[in-house]
């Protein structure tokens, strides 16, 4: 969707977006999506345009040093280099624009933080407030530290038929619950889930995020105990919970520091966003005003 007479600055735009976006090349874009493509970059592109022409801008420094390593936290996305490169052909950028792409977006970043550095820092007070005053803010749910388990059911495998599933599942049971310690090495030989290359491990999880029969059976066991077979879509699991973190409101001291960098980014961002709208609003008036 590339038109030879876009900008560099388009070009690299809409590279940008598609994959932040709609997560795919720009040569992917359907007929929808382009036009609101064209409706954000326009946009995108006058309020950089204002930025870096502000007094503000002046005198901000790129170094190649930062060019470069945000250029290898891109190419880091890729599979390899050469899927990096194939993005880049398929979006009609080389690696000059790219860069001058990068370095246009840290002058822009650069130059807001300029803009928001007199923004005062959050009082321990600010914070305390907004701390008793969103409380659901600071909650932290039940969470279970599970390992499971898996064979999977499936008729077209005689070893895998449901009956068969079950039975293997059961014996994989008895021997672990003779000596617990034997599930991470059970299910390293015989779980069929890619977890078993980790012992089993799912994780440390909260309600809602395993299929809906694991999740019953994990929220009601206890601390060390193995479940029974549970029937899933795709087969029998045996679950393990290892661990419960019980239901908790972190005290504000633990989150004290964190909340008031987070507050004072939002303030910063806010008085960005003010910034930028009062520029925009002054190159507007500024053509009546030469007219007047």
């Amino acid at each position: 969707m590339v038109n030879h007479g876009d900008s560099p600055e388009a070009i690299y735009a809409l590279f940008k977006l598609s994959w932040s976006q709609f997560e795919c090349a720009p040569d992917q874009l359907d007929a929808r999506q382009r036009s609101e493509a064209a409706s954000l970059i326009a946009n995108q592109l006058e309020i950089e345009r204002v930025i870096l022409s502000s007094d503000q801008s002046q005198g901000v420094v790129i170094s190649e040093g930062q060019v470069k390593k945000s250029l290898e936290e891109i190419i880091e996305r890729y599979e390899n280099v050469a899927a990096f490169e194939q993005a880049l052909e398929q979006a009609d950028l080389t690696l000059a624009l790219l860069r001058e792409g990068i370095r246009r977006d840290l002058l822009v970043e650069a130059t807001l933080d300029r803009v928001s550095a007199s923004t005062p820092e959050v009082s321990d007070a600010e914070a305390e407030l907004f701390y008793y005053f969103h409380p659901d803010k600071f909650s932290v749910t039940e969470r279970r530290t599970a390992h499971h388990i898996l064979i999977t059911v499936n008729d077209d495998y005689d070893e895998n038929r449901a009956d068969r599933a079950l039975a293997r599942i059961n014996e994989i049971r008895e021997r672990i619950l003779k000596k617990k310690t034997r599930f991470n090495e059970q299910a390293q030989k015989h779980s069929e889930c890619p977890t078993a290359l980790h012992g089993g491990m799912i994780g440390n999880v909260e309600r809602g995020q395993l299929y809906p029969e694991l999740d019953e059976v994990l929220f009601a066991m206890q601390a060390g105990e193995i479940s029974e077979p549970v029937l899933s879509s795709i087969g029998y699991h045996l679950l393990y919970c290892t661990a419960i973190e019980q239901p908790r409101k972190l005290p504000l001291e633990e989150v004290l520091p964190r909340l008031k960098a987070s507050l004072r980014d939002r303030q910063q961002s806010i008085y960005q966003r003010q910034w930028i709208k009062e520029q925009l609003k002054h190159q507007t008036e500024m053509p009546q005003a030469v007219n007047s």
